[in-house]
């Protein structure tokens, strides 16, 4: 799955199409029908229900060893004296599931496990790389050690199910702007873009300027660097923005200078959510209760780090 070394990954087999009568044009009687996605079990054969694969996930393999290594000292710790899979298959699962975010059950199908022991093991290694998340105070002595002036916040929308079965827009994870169901995280980034850190993960009804008030942004950050945001966090001490077009009026030539200037070093932000949103489990939707969808960030966040070494340069 990594480098050179390829797991296999599984998905539904395509079936034969159903015979047709030449003369009605219609499908035989007594035909199975194709299962949908989330039958427990296919109808007829049941050897035909997935079609495995070999696939690769551009992912180094010093970051699968060092994930691998946590895992091994974890075992020791709580004096595991048995487990189905060898660390470094634990430890690509997880990187597996975090980039192109399989379903259990397709992870669970080519290595021969059964999907409640998938759920468990990528549980496992995710909660171990989210308790090694950097943290925002060390974000910021490094920042401040690196000779930087300003960092860049935006937030981020990460789409999720929805976490309840009467679907409507009062949900406190709709988020009216972009329509969907998710959380609100933000993100700190260099200046020239490389994502540094991520929020904990607030419902998605949450705007930015609330969710940065919540986290303390402006108190932790603004008064020791400069914070550059857009204008969905104007009014916001210490922080600086752009200026707003005032109702019925028009920008001087100085603000809107001032405008593009701030432009010109604000955009290079989206770097950091897309760097984010690389790993796919957060770029489609999350399938997991909204407890743990923090612990899914800062998962991703340190991975993120181990690829990647932001403070490095």
């Amino acid at each position: 799955m990594i480098n050179n070394w390829y797991p296999r990954v599984a998905t539904h087999s395509a079936r034969s199409p159903p015979s047709m009568d030449s003369t009605k044009n219609t499908i035989t009687a007594g035909d199975p029908a194709m299962s949908s996605y989330q039958s427990p079990a296919p109808l007829g054969d049941s050897t035909g229900r997935w079609l495995t694969f070999t696939a690769a996930v551009a992912v180094s393999a010093a970051t699968r060893d060092w994930l691998a290594t946590k895992l091994t000292q974890r075992r020791r710790k709580i004096r595991s004296r048995w487990r189905l899979l060898d660390p470094t298959t634990q430890a690509t699962l997880v990187l597996a599931f975090l980039r192109t975010n399989l379903t259990h059950a397709e992870l669970a199908a080519a290595n021969h496990i059964s999907r409640s022991t998938c759920r468990r093991i990528i549980n496992e290694g995710i909660d171990l790389l989210a308790e090694r998340a950097i943290r925002l105070s060390e974000v910021i002595r490094l920042a401040k050690k690196a000779g930087w002036e300003y960092l860049l916040i935006d937030g981020v929308n990460v789409p999720t199910v929805a976490f309840a079965r009467k679907l409507n827009r009062r949900q406190q994870h709709y988020s009216g702007k972009h329509r969907r169901h998710g959380v609100n995280v933000q993100t700190i980034c260099a200046p020239d873009g490389r994502l540094l850190w991520a929020s904990a993960a607030l419902p998605g009804k949450v705007n930015d300027i609330t969710a940065a008030r919540r986290h303390g942004l402006p108190a932790k950050i603004g008064k020791l660097l400069g914070l550059l945001a857009d204008l969905g966090y104007l009014g916001l001490g210490d922080v600086a923005t752009g200026f707003r077009r005032p109702r019925g009026g028009q920008l001087t030539a100085e603000q809107r200078a001032a405008n593009r200037l701030h432009a010109s070093l604000r955009c290079l932000g989206e770097r950091g959510n897309a760097q984010l949103k690389w790993w796919r489990v957060l770029a489609t939707e999350l399938r997991c209760r909204p407890s743990r969808c923090t612990r899914m960030i800062k998962a991703v966040l340190t991975v993120y780090h181990l690829e990647h070494t932001p403070f490095a340069a």
